[in-house]
């Protein structure tokens, strides 16, 4: 047999059991990282991934570790820099879209709810939905989370227009009645009161009678009163108030808003 063929046999040989070697080497370190994980040694854990990540690049077995390891800084270790930076090798790393959208969507969650960076959350989910969510199921989910983040920073007049165009993208989704009253908890926020105003008022038009919708309409009589008092218009303020007590949940807070709104209207009067 010619020298060069037995090379190449050899060296085929020598590859299908290095890669066999590696394959079984994975997939032990990953039954090892496991199990350290049931045992609640997280940085031991994190080891064994680590070396199944190491070996296996962007193998399944891989994407699966990297994301073992982002999970566990997430919710076990609650180091949230080194979880986003292990959801984003996530990202990296896989080729699956379902799972990409899964570890994008920790990240803006993270960002949202536990570093309290709304600004930079909403960001993340401006990104999240233009790559992930205008054509999948999650899209309705996404936005409304999206629009809140914006109403966190601060920008209440760009959050108003995103549950609008949430109602204009999704028309007869269930999350549809609360979008417009975020809507109007949005221009309330931003001192727009008369905008504030209208949609409350459309809340209340469309869903009074709906026993589905009471606590809604009666969030709703309950901002208009907010808006109304905004605008000096202190009895028909409290009027919505009173309009409100027998459907918001609380009807306590209620009682004691309009007793303070009385009480600023007799001292106006002196």
């Amino acid at each position: 047999m010619p020298i060069e063929k037995c090379f190449k046999k050899t060296f085929l040989a020598l590859g299908i059991f290095l890669s066999a070697c590696s394959f079984d080497l994975d997939e032990k370190h990953f039954v090892l990282a496991e199990e350290f994980l049931r045992q609640g040694q997280f940085r031991r854990a994190i080891e064994e991934y680590s070396r199944v990540v190491n070996y296996g690049k962007n193998s399944p077995l891989a994407v699966q570790a990297q994301l073992q390891i982002a999970t566990m800084y997430d919710q076990s270790l609650r180091d949230f820099p080194m979880a986003i930076r292990a959801y984003r090798d996530v990202i990296k790393r896989s080729e699956d879209r379902a799972l990409q959208m899964r570890a994008h969507w920790a990240i803006c969650r993270i960002y949202m709810n536990k570093l309290e960076r709304p600004s930079i959350a909403a960001e993340e989910y401006e990104k999240l939905f233009n790559l992930f969510g205008k054509d999948q199921k999650e899209g309705p989910e996404i936005i409304l989370e999206w629009a809140k983040a914006i109403m966190e920073s601060g920008e209440f007049v760009e959050a108003a227009k995103k549950f609008e165009n949430f109602r204009k993208m999704y028309p007869g989704h269930k999350e549809g009645p609360r979008t417009l009253f975020e809507e109007g908890q949005a221009y309330l926020a931003e001192r727009q009161f008369e905008n504030a105003a209208s949609r409350y008022e459309e809340v209340i038009a469309k869903f009074s009678g709906n026993t589905n919708y009471d606590s809604l309409v009666g969030e709703a009589h309950y901002g208009l009163g907010s808006s109304l008092e905004g605008m000096n218009k202190i009895q028909e303020a409290i009027q919505s108030y009173k309009n409100a007590l027998p459907l918001y949940p609380n009807k306590k807070v209620i009682e004691l808003k309009i007793e303070r709104v009385q009480k600023r209207s007799k001292e106006k009067a002196f």
